[in-house]
């Protein structure tokens, strides 16, 4: 049974004094969760947001349904209008919860929890989806109670409350919720578990919602002891907080190269990669010859060998595609959406504003590039110094330079070069390249 008392005093414990904000569709569940949140006294400010996807023709009449509803129970509330993207490439279903969540993120304040309604057939189903689709044990322990979503904080209160539940407690209160017809189409994935699979193993397993659930849970358990021991393996192979060292993964199991991979991949949220893919990275790269320059590539991410390292990044922004600019001063300059060229000033270092002040040419790598550095009495080449700074070749053509005429004065990141810098007791300036995170 749905204990309103219990359910409140246990999310307002979770929210430690937090405001919430309650994603309201008007549908049965998010119903009940509104009205419970409404009608018992709450320790935290209550608010909540419908998100109009505009895809059904009622949506507008659910829309002022919702409002409707949340204003006779005293409750805050707001309707957002969102435009689903890339239908044809990942289906209705993914853009509207793409959009949503989007929306919601930008919605919440800072200090604010969002709450969600899905209650323990949901979550049944969730681990019945990602089984059918081969997920591991991440994958099988569907939804937490409390989680991280698209940067936000995540409360699920009903997990624990089955769907059965929910429908007594909303005709006991004579509630009125929106029906949404295209619950009911078993073209969707979930909508045929739930009309077509569930009836049947639930006339075979009265209790199969409670026990799959039971064993999201497990699954959740070993998800977060996996995370620990690749946090003792990532300390283990970490270079700099940045890199992973290739002769220390070898020293592991293939498992707990996987495990450690997926870690990183996730730490840096980046898209985790198929099972095929994780595994051509332990075979293509981690296995490569020291000297090759393999990499993996799949969407969003990459992982590249510089020698004796791993790099697990986004792809490289292609810097060099943008025209020579010139600079005449130390403002920050963006260089393309996600760069920036940033100047940072230092006691008796760097550039002097004498020469940033006459003009300095940005180009990029054409080779044959020379360059004095400062404190040094003979000329190098830049081949050799990105050689001597280990900086792997596939980053070495982005690396913004900076000319004064035809003379190479400063690498931006690594070196300026001796007659052009400030004096020692002047205030120069360094030129750093800032990527957005």
């Amino acid at each position: 049974m749905l204990n309103p008392q219990q359910l409140t005093a246990d999310l307002f414990k979770l929210t430690a004094g937090r405001p919430i904000c309650l994603a309201y569709s008007g549908g049965i569940d998010s119903h009940v969760l509104l009205h419970v949140l409404a009608t018992v006294p709450s320790a935290s400010a209550v608010r909540a947001i419908h998100i109009n996807h505009g895809i059904h023709p009622d949506a507008s009449n659910w829309a002022n349904h919702c409002q409707y509803i949340a204003e006779s129970l005293g409750i805050d509330f707001s309707i957002i209008e969102v435009t689903l993207e890339q239908v044809s490439e990942i289906g209705v279903e993914a853009a509207a919860r793409r959009a949503r969540y989007r929306a919601l993120n930008q919605a919440l304040s800072a200090n604010e929890v969002l709450v969600t309604a899905q209650h323990q057939n949901d979550q049944a189903e969730t681990f019945l989806l990602q089984l059918l689709r081969g997920a591991g044990p991440k994958g099988l322990s569907a939804m937490p109670e409390v989680g991280e979503l698209e940067g936000m904080r995540v409360i699920r209160p009903l997990l624990t409350v089955t769907q059965q539940s929910i429908i007594a407690y909303a005709q006991h209160h004579k509630l009125r919720w929106i029906d949404d017809p295209s619950n009911q189409n078993t073209h969707f994935n979930r909508n045929y578990i739930r009309h077509r699979v569930w009836p049947i193993l639930d006339e075979r397993w009265p209790m199969a919602t409670q026990l799959i659930s039971r064993s999201a849970s497990h699954c959740n358990e070993a998800v977060s002891l996996m995370a620990d021991l690749a946090a003792i393996d990532e300390k283990t192979c970490s270079i700099n907080n940045q890199r992973l060292s290739i002769n220390a993964l070898k020293k592991l199991s293939e498992e707990r190269q996987r495990n450690l991979l997926r870690f990183c991949i996730e730490k840096q949220k980046l898209t985790l990669p198929s099972t095929l893919v994780l595994q051509r990275i332990i075979d293509e790269v981690i296995g490569a010859a020291e000297d090759a320059e393999p990499f993996v590539t799949w969407q969003g991410a990459e992982v590249r060998r510089y020698r004796d390292e791993l790099y697990i990044q986004a792809p490289n922004p292609n810097l060099r595609e943008m025209h020579s600019q010139t600079i005449t001063d130390t403002q920050t300059k963006r260089l393309n959406a996600s760069s920036q060229l940033i100047w940072t000033s230092t006691y008796g270092k760097g550039l002097s504003d004498a020469v940033i002040s006459a003009g300095l040419s940005l180009r990029f790598r054409e080779g044959g590039e020379r360059i004095r550095i400062d404190g040094h009495s003979h000329h190098k080449s830049l081949k050799h110094l990105f050689q001597e700074w280990a900086v792997p070749p596939w980053q070495r053509d982005h690396i913004p330079l900076l000319f004064a005429g035809d003379e190479l004065v400063a690498v931006v990141g690594y070196a300026y070069a001796d007659g052009y810098a400030v004096d020692n007791g002047g205030t120069g300036w360094i030129a750093q390249l800032f990527t957005d995170s």
